[in-house]
């Protein structure tokens, strides 16, 4: 192996080890380790996440069904059930794992899946900048795995695979529009439509508008994929219908319904509130009427402000 092919290796490798231990190191100062007496369980984590975790486990050793199941009052549609608590790469490792020591399988998996966050966005970072030093391509990546908005969602680890797949879309996004291939958009936008309906609604709407935005900084060029970028995303959602038409199903036999709209805001937010969550401090847990987190860091909110200007 030549010096350049080592040091490519290098920092891809770093990528993922640099966030994972940096979170393991995290993890450590609050007393939480493999085979700990402080729990990783928070919140939803504890009371709904942990309880599908050891359903799937106890499916892929044969004992239960992956499309019913009588774990929950009468029986559940698990199969659609899965699609928002449990589409996750990851989420086969339970199968290592018994109820006992869940804990620690939710441990191992978050450890990884900031790993793999750091990875994913080095990789489409360099793809997209290739001019920009390894280094800083280093650096922006493992600021992005260890961003507060991701620290913050923690208790919910299924919700940390959007951060993975989020840079590969927009790296998918950038050769699509740019006509380099069609394949990475489409099989990363794909993934998240069927791990996480919830995430994949708003990821759509994110591109739309991102697209808007490049369009806004070449018509002409841009413009021009309009439609194939309509068509690949089509083809995305009707691939993905293998899972989210279940899932449409079930919710709208047993889902909730919307509540109202009639503001902008809702009941208990006040009109300065959007800005007061972008500082330090701002977290307030998931406790009811709290306004939700979307504090990412001082820095890349003064970039943000300079990049609309």
């Amino acid at each position: 192996m030549n010096k350049t092919k080592l040091k490519t290796s290098l920092f891809i490798v770093s990528s993922f080890l640099i966030p994972a231990i940096m979170m393991f190191f995290i993890y450590l100062s609050q007393g939480i380790y493999w085979n700990s007496d402080t729990s990783p369980l928070l919140g939803d984590g504890y009371h709904q996440y942990v309880i599908f975790d050891t359903t799937l486990r106890n499916i892929l050793h044969g004992t239960d069904s992956l499309f019913y199941s009588f774990q929950s009052g009468l029986g559940i549609n698990f199969y659609a059930l899965s699609s928002y608590y449990l589409g996750s790469f990851f989420s086969p490792l339970v199968y290592f794992f018994n109820a006992q020591s869940m804990p620690d399988a939710v441990y191992l998996i978050t450890l990884l899946k900031f790993g793999a966050i750091g990875l994913s966005t080095y990789i489409s970072l360099h793809g997209m900048f290739s001019k920009i030093p390894r280094s800083l391509v280093l650096t922006l990546s493992t600021s992005f795995a260890l961003m507060s908005f991701a620290i913050s969602q923690i208790e919910i680890k299924t919700w940390l695979d959007v951060f993975i797949l989020a840079p590969l879309i927009l790296y998918g996004f950038k050769k699509l529009i740019y006509n380099e291939g069609e394949i990475l958009y489409f099989i990363s936008l794909t993934s998240l439509f069927i791990q996480n309906y919830y995430f994949g609604f708003m990821m759509s709407i994110f591109l739309i508008l991102w697209y808007l935005t490049q369009l806004s900084w070449d018509i002409k060029g841009i413009g021009k994929r309009f439609f194939h970028f309509v068509i690949v995303s089509l083809l995305s959602v009707i691939t993905s219908l293998v899972m989210l038409f279940p899932t449409f199903l079930d919710l709208r036999t047993h889902g909730e319904s919307f509540s109202k709209v009639d503001s902008i805001f809702t009941e208990k937010s006040w009109y300065l509130d959007v800005f007061a969550k972008n500082f330090i401090g701002s977290f307030d847990t998931t406790k009811y009427g709290s306004i939700p987190m979307i504090y990412v860091g001082l820095f890349p909110l003064l970039l943000a402000i300079t990049f609309s200007l």
